[in-house]
């Protein structure tokens, strides 16, 4: 830029010397003088422009190091065996063992990305169930690395490439064999709500949704709370005396059930057994004589088998829940409602509505599945579709 201007100046002063006319002269050097100012504002343009590319480009790189920083957070786990696991960022592949994971997982979530494999049994609840709606994705899961029973096969569960895999804790072998081979292992335990809440903790942390975990642990309390407002003016002389059968003269004692009957108020006989599908034989049933009877959605046991007396070398309709028309399928949501899920609330309102009629007259179960499922799942349940779940229990 400098020879440039040099040579304008040497131009300038020659062409002065050489035009006649003052006139002349004076227009040329004008024309002139415009010319280097026109340079010079181009080359203040130039290097400006320059400045902003690299600040710009400087502030990008910086950005761009933040984001990809943010999107690597470790995430840190401490599961039900006392187990740190950490991971490089929310994972993109996720697979399970556990049965009524999936519908859990989706609460939470609110999607199905990265749930990548679960148990065969899931997806047999999930034909049955309000899930496969919501969540139709989870038809694709792969069912092939694990069996019904927990036991993983290593070799095909590394070809889905997981990030992390969730277990039951009780499964200490197959847990071993995973990490073993490079997997890395969330360790779940059954049984009771603190379990429950603890599951949906874990995910929450997971997949950086801690705040939305919350909301759904102080909803599923805030529901039960409904109920025990109105149990809590019974007498124990009120409580119905209930059955729960898991399958065909098997019946569930103490544990998780007895969490739900004791918050809609019953009382089960068996719950001094300890444990669940106990085999039982009719001289105990008749002994214990319920006059409400809840069968399992385990089992392919329907009321109609009490109802008509279909099971050979079995009596029921001397038993009182028989005479009385009060055996009932337990429903299937989301999931089943046997067991701890985010359901639950669901399952005490129903077992509530059954047993004290009188006490919840005002309370529609349609009405309460149909926006517990729009609270939870952001989800609008059409009116067959609450048929589906409340069918082969009883017209509310």
């Amino acid at each position: 830029m400098k020879k440039i201007k040099k040579l304008m100046l040497m131009c300038l002063l020659t062409g002065t010397m050489i035009v006649a006319t003052g006139c002349g002269a004076s227009e040329q050097a004008a024309k002139e003088n415009t010319n280097t100012e026109t340079l010079e504002v181009t080359e203040t343009a130039e290097t400006t422009e320059k400045s902003e590319t690299s600040e710009t480009e400087e502030v990008k790189e910086e950005t761009e190091g933040t984001t990809e920083e943010t999107d690597n957070k470790k995430i840190v786990i401490e599961d039900q065996l006392g187990k740190t696991i950490e991971l490089d960022g929310v994972p993109e592949k996720v697979a399970t063992t556990i049965m009524p994971f999936p519908y859990i997982y989706y609460a939470v979530v609110g999607n199905s990305d990265n749930l990548i494999g679960c148990n065969p049994s899931s997806i047999t609840a999930y034909e049955n169930s309000a899930l496969k709606y919501m969540y139709p994705k989870l038809a694709n899961a792969n069912t092939h690395f694990v069996d019904t029973s927990f036991v993983v096969n290593v070799e095909e569960l590394l070809k889905l490439e997981p990030d992390v895999v969730f277990q039951w804790n009780y499964m200490e072998e197959e847990i071993e064999k995973m990490e073993t081979a490079g997997i890395k292992v969330v360790a779940l335990q059954y049984g009771t709500l603190e379990d429950l809440e603890t599951w949906i903790r874990i995910i929450g942390t997971m997949f950086d949704k801690e705040e939305r975990a919350e909301e759904l642990i102080t909803y599923f309390h805030a529901n039960v709370a409904e109920v025990e407002e109105k149990v809590g003016t019974l007498s124990m002389e009120d409580y119905e005396n209930i059955l729960i059968l898991s399958d065909n003269l098997k019946v569930n004692g103490a544990g998780f059930y007895e969490y739900w009957v004791e918050k809609s108020g019953a009382i089960n006989p068996a719950g001094d057994l300890s444990g669940e599908a106990l085999n039982v034989n009719m001289e105990q049933i008749y002994e214990w004589n319920p006059s409400i009877i809840y069968i399992g959605n385990f089992t392919d046991l329907q009321p109609s088998d009490l109802m008509e007396n279909k099971l050979e070398g079995q009596d029921w309709s001397v038993v009182d829940a028989v005479k009385n028309g009060q055996v009932y399928k337990i429903p299937i949501g989301g999931y089943r409602w046997d067991p701890p899920g985010v359901e639950t609330p669901l399952m005490i309102k129903w077992l509530a509505k059954i047993q004290h009629p009188e006490l919840f007259e005002d309370m529609d179960m349609r009405e309460e599945v149909s926006e517990f499922y729009k609270e939870v799942y952001n989800f609008e349940l059409t009116e067959e579709m609450l048929d589906e779940i409340l069918a082969d229990t009883q017209d509310f």
